[in-house]
């Protein structure tokens, strides 16, 4: 009997606790003055106080005479009392910093403060917002490093910090089961791709172009396979192209251009049935053009100019790429016939063809009427091609620039040139 009146005694007490609880936390749902607080040093720390700097809309729209819910840019829950959900404020003029306080607007599911001129660091304590699931901080003039706080953030899906004087190496510890698109590129950026990086198995979008990453690109990125864009140009790469990024059979961009990376158009590049741009040009890529990259037949832009490759073009390339539009094969040593210029007319809306400093030889092919008409430069100067001008190049009526100097030509320019 006493150890039943014992039992009773510790379920009354649990029950007695969680009816505190759940008042406590009913309290707090009905109380919003943290989120005003919240914004008011919020303004205060965008607007500098007075002066030049407050002059934006939040300065003079921020006032205590209206609910918070009615101010530019906020915008708030249906519940009672409202809570803050999110924060449109992009391109508004804001200068001064990000206040760390955000970080009490627990119902905060989207931050945008992109395209304004906020300076300081990124808040550690952004990483605290519980249901923070876009953070948009592009375009202002934030330094310092990302706080390792952002990179573990289970509600995050979308994150965008590019165009700003961002420091130091990404964070190696990532979890983002969420995470969708990643945009950190036109910063300073340091170190290696965390390898973490390759465990966020929704990423669509990773940009990481204009920084000053080193290292090799990780062979685990082809493990992403919902990754549709995949930018890492203007960095400092080295090696090889991972063969396993012919694994991404959704990639449609691929942007790996202006790095110091070696080795060889991997054949595996002809998975990529989706890819609409490949720009691989200014590394050290050696070996030939595979036939396979034909089998991306939905390629727009192809741009392998400035590298060390060397052979033939596949003669079908403009048959099995119909939509290109712009190929650039310039500053190489591709070598062998020119004539396959005649699967190009194939490319109904082709309008920028380079293929300068090469060693290509033979003769310019006539049929120029089969052409794109929306052909604007045509650029094959400094190869070894002879014979005549085609009088056929006169058809290509939007011709804006033709260049055809230090080859082995020889006969009159057509007139109608």
């Amino acid at each position: 009997m006493a150890f039943l009146f014992a039992i009773s005694k510790c379920l009354l007490f649990l029950v007695v606790l969680l009816l505190h609880a759940s008042a406590a936390i009913a309290a707090a749902a009905l109380d919003n003055s943290t989120d005003l607080a919240s914004l008011l040093a919020f303004k205060a720390a965008s607007t500098g106080g007075g002066g030049a700097a407050s002059d934006n809309i939040i300065a003079a729209n921020w006032t205590t005479d209206a609910p918070f819910c009615t101010w530019v840019g906020v915008g708030c829950s249906r519940q009672y009392p409202p809570r803050v959900v999110s924060l449109n404020l992009s391109s508004l003029s804001l200068q001064g910093t990000i206040s760390p306080r955000l970080s009490n607007l627990s119902f905060l599911s989207s931050l945008d403060l992109s395209n304004n001129s906020l300076s300081g660091t990124i808040p550690d304590t952004l990483g605290r917002l519980p249901r923070l699931a876009t953070l948009l901080l592009s375009r202002n003039l934030l330094s310092g490093p990302i706080p390792p706080s952002i990179f573990n953030m289970s509600s995050l899906v979308s994150i965008r910090l590019s165009h700003n004087h961002l420091s130091g190496s990404l964070p190696a510890l990532v979890l983002l089961p969420r995470i969708e698109k990643i945009g950190i590129g036109s910063n300073l950026l340091t170190g290696h791709i965390p390898v973490d990086l390759a465990r966020c198995s929704t990423l669509q979008k990773i940009y990481l172009s204009i920084n000053k990453l080193t290292g090799s690109v990780p062979s685990s990125l082809g493990n992403l396979s919902e990754l549709v864009v995949l930018s890492l140009g203007r960095n400092q790469f080295t090696g090889a192209i991972p063969a396993s990024i012919g694994n991404l059979t959704k990639l449609q961009y691929l942007y790996l251009g202006f790095n110091h990376l070696k080795g060889e158009i991997f054949k595996e590049m002809g998975n990529l049935v989706n890819l609409q741009e490949l720009h691989l040009h200014d590394n050290g890529i050696v070996g030939s053009i595979p036939i396979l990259l034909g089998n991306a037949s939905k390629m727009i832009v192809l741009e392998v100019l400035t590298n060390n490759l060397i052979g033939p073009v596949p003669a079908t390339l403009g048959k099995s790429m119909p939509f290109l539009r712009r190929l650039f094969m310039a500053e190489n040593a591709l070598s062998g016939g020119i004539d396959f210029i005649a699967s190009l007319a194939n490319c109904k809306d082709l309008n920028f063809f380079e293929v300068i400093t090469n060693q290509f030889e033979g003769v310019l092919p006539d049929a120029y009427e089969n052409l794109s008409m929306n052909l604007q430069y045509f650029h094959v100067s400094l190869n070894h091609i002879s014979g005549r001008i085609p009088a056929g190049l006169e058809n290509l009526s939007n011709l804006i620039s033709l260049e055809l100097a230090s080859n082995e030509l020889r006969g009159t320019i057509p007139r109608t040139l």
